[in-house]
């Protein structure tokens, strides 16, 4: 399995343990003027620290699906429970095993392909819900849960049709298909809370940092190349240009106003029933 760049990239800009939203405990004080990166990383242990709190008494061993770079899963270890990870990603596996040395059991595999003989109370699955398959994902997971078990669930889910774009449903499971599919699945929805309102923050900071830094840098080599090396322009405009439209669209993910317009982010705690 090849490595997710993206994710390198955001982990190494960012400097963070965490690849997630973060929460935002009251977004209508926040000014996206004024976000700094060190709010961003803040409400990133906010988010965890929240998320947490929906994890029932009596959970002992916990799988941590779509594990990134090891944020959540150290977080949990500090609080007493015994993690193991899971991702297919390259760049992830090589992090637990310097961050962890061994000591973090790491599965560098796809959810869908998971098989274990080992039962986990509670499996975490913290912004990877919309990489895995809806219907295989449940199966394994009752597969791979003890009778009574919990699959702890956060990510955003879309609820409505994109007439115009097909990022905002391509980038998400449709929430009445997953919640159907759990319920098919043997899987009980015993809590749910809608953190839409309190991620969205994030979203407005990654936007204005794009237009004010990224998008300036685009705009004024586009039109240095254009003034001074006008073949060389062309030349990339051809070769590139409809790459570079495709990539501009889906800078439509950043938008929070377009984001609501389509899209819950969810925490769902499922309980297996048989």
């Amino acid at each position: 399995m090849s490595i997710d760049h993206v994710l390198k990239l955001y982990s190494e800009a960012i400097r963070s343990p965490y690849l997630h939203y973060g929460f935002w405990d009251d977004p209508s004080k926040i000014h996206t003027d004024d976000i700094s990166l060190n709010d961003v990383i803040e409400a990133q242990e906010r988010y965890i620290e929240h998320l947490s709190s929906f994890i029932p008494k009596g959970i002992s061993n916990i799988l941590d699906v779509g594990a990134g770079i090891g944020g959540n899963s150290q977080f949990l270890i500090t609080r007493g429970f015994d993690v193991d990870a899971l991702s297919p990603d390259e760049y992830q596996e090589n992090f637990f095993k310097k961050k962890y040395n061994g000591k973090v059991k790491f599965f560098k595999t796809k959810f869908e392909d998971f098989v274990s003989d080992k039962k986990y109370d509670l499996i975490l699955q913290s912004e990877s819900v919309c990489y895995i398959k809806i219907d295989k994902g449940w199966e394994v997971a009752s597969q791979t849960l003890r009778n009574g078990g919990y699959l702890l669930a956060s990510d955003y889910f879309h609820f409505k049709k994109d007439r115009f774009s097909k990022w905002h449903t391509r980038a998400s499971h449709d929430e009445k298909k997953y919640l159907k599919s759990a319920s098919d699945h043997g899987f009980k929805l015993i809590k749910e809370f809608d953190q839409t309102v309190n991620t969205m923050p994030t979203l407005d900071f990654a936007k204005a940092f794009y237009e004010r830094f990224i998008d300036t840098t685009i705009e004024f080599s586009l039109n240095y190349l254009r003034t001074n090396h006008s073949w060389y322009f062309e030349f990339f405009r051809k070769l590139f240009g409809a790459k570079i439209n495709t990539k501009m669209e889906q800078l439509s993910l950043l938008d929070s106003n377009e984001f609501i317009k389509y899209k819950r982010y969810m925490i769902y705690l499922f309980k297996k029933e048989s």
